[in-house]
């Protein structure tokens, strides 16, 4: 039977969402949940797999920003919702409607394409290699003690109050981090209680605000409470939802509240950046345990010259990349000439320095993977003496790349 890839109409919604929600096992109303999303959602960019008439497949990418290192910005091909029914598997699906997105993300001048993969294996063969991760730290409360003290203030703030300053802080906090996608304004509603999906409990916790010496908001921390007593004595988990920060001195004011609520035993923080600075905060580090560390954000570019000539490098060097795609979205060889103050890049004849494939080459472009690592690895292969070095001083940064933000 023939299956039809096109982008869904209006009244196709619910049974699209009613296709997402068997994939990801979800008992929602499918029509209660079109009518608060159809408001924010571009349904040119929702893609279904229609075979006689019934969706048997989803997909949708979503217009974001993706901080680079330097400072900047580049328009990102944000990948979500991606399912196939069980019945149809094994057809090829996923891989039509992947290519037709990619090539109308190339088409809107987004050079870059990301996603949040459900399942390791999937996403390399289209061209996607993990540029960011994220930690999970166990907190043990009664023996933090912070080796200096913070400055600033910290105030208990409304959720209200808190979705109108906290996307400042975000932006703030997201321009000094690369790896980090623009949120939503729905994202602030639902992620601060004001609005709840339909079939979803609403987020119920507390928001504290950070302000410097000057009064400026420079943090935001997101928490809630699992409360928990063993014979008369607390044991209570505090799980941090989000902590922003602009500057380090930011990130231990918050960290100094979170780890100081009364009856609180255990900091639970999901979702952190691989380099979380906390313990080297503190007298006793053995207070902070990473309980997990995962693949986060995946990044495929669509048009390297310009991803490449986006971003700043560490020092000033010259690489001619030769970059396989079997997809034939971005294949070709590039010259980059890159420094702390910019970079240009465009295809050239030139020999090349690396040559490598185009998942390799979205796992180096935050800095988050050395070259060396994956020429071990067997992804990169260097054609002239040096290149790689070259490459590991141009491309590395600090902070680690790190998204705070799902989609």
């Amino acid at each position: 039977m023939t299956t039809e890839i096109r982008p869904i109409e209006d009244g196709e919604f619910a049974a699209w969402l009613r296709a997402l929600h068997v994939a990801f096992f979800q008992d929602r109303d499918a029509e209660a949940e079109a009518a608060f999303r159809r408001p924010f959602t571009d349904l040119r960019r929702c893609l279904g797999a229609f075979e006689a008439g019934r969706v048997v497949g989803t997909f949708r990418s979503l217009p974001t920003t993706l901080s680079v290192p330097g400072g900047g910005t580049v328009a990102a091909d944000a990948i979500t919702a991606v399912t196939v029914l069980p019945t149809h598997r094994r057809r090829g699906l996923l891989r039509s409607m992947m290519n037709r997105d990619l090539a109308g993300a190339a088409e809107r001048g987004e050079p870059i394409a990301i996603l949040i993969a459900s399942e390791y294996p999937i996403y390399g063969r289209y061209g996607f290699g993990v540029a960011t991760e994220h930690a999970t730290y166990a907190i043990d409360t009664p023996a933090v003690r912070f080796a200096r003290e913070a400055t600033g203030t910290v105030e208990l703030v409304e959720p209200v109050a808190a979705r109108a300053i906290g996307p400042e802080v975000y932006e703030a906090f997201r321009r000094s981090r690369a790896g980090s996608i623009a949120r939503r304004d729905i994202t602030w509603d639902v992620q601060l209680g004001l609005v709840s999906v339909p079939g979803d409990q609403p987020w119920k916790g507390r928001v504290v605000l950070g302000r410097d010496a000057s009064g400026a908001p420079d943090g935001l921390l997101r928490y809630h409470v699992e409360d928990r007593w063993e014979e008369r004595l607390p044991r209570a988990t505090l799980h941090v939802d989000d902590l922003l920060a602009t500057t380090p001195d930011a990130e231990q004011r918050l960290w100094e509240y979170a780890c100081g609520v009364d009856l609180v035993a255990t900091v639970n923080a999901p979702d952190r950046p691989v380099d979380e600075i906390l313990p080297w905060l503190l007298v006793d580090a053995r207070a902070v345990r990473c309980t997990h560390r995962a693949d986060m954000l995946w990044v495929r570019t669509l048009d390297p010259a310009t991803a490449l000539a986006a971003r700043t490098y560490a020092t000033a060097g010259r690489l001619v990349i030769a970059l396989d795609d079997p997809e034939r979205h971005a294949g070709s060889r590039f010259a980059l000439d890159g420094g702390p103050d910019g970079a240009s890049c465009a295809r050239t004849s030139a020999g090349a320095d690396l040559v490598t494939g185009v998942a390799a080459l979205g796992a180096a472009y935050l800095g988050g993977v050395p070259w060396r690592t994956l020429a071990a690895a067997g992804v990169v292969a260097e054609r002239r003496a040096g290149a790689l070095a070259t490459a590991d001083a141009m491309f590395t940064t600090w902070p680690a790349p790190y998204d705070a933000t799902w989609f």
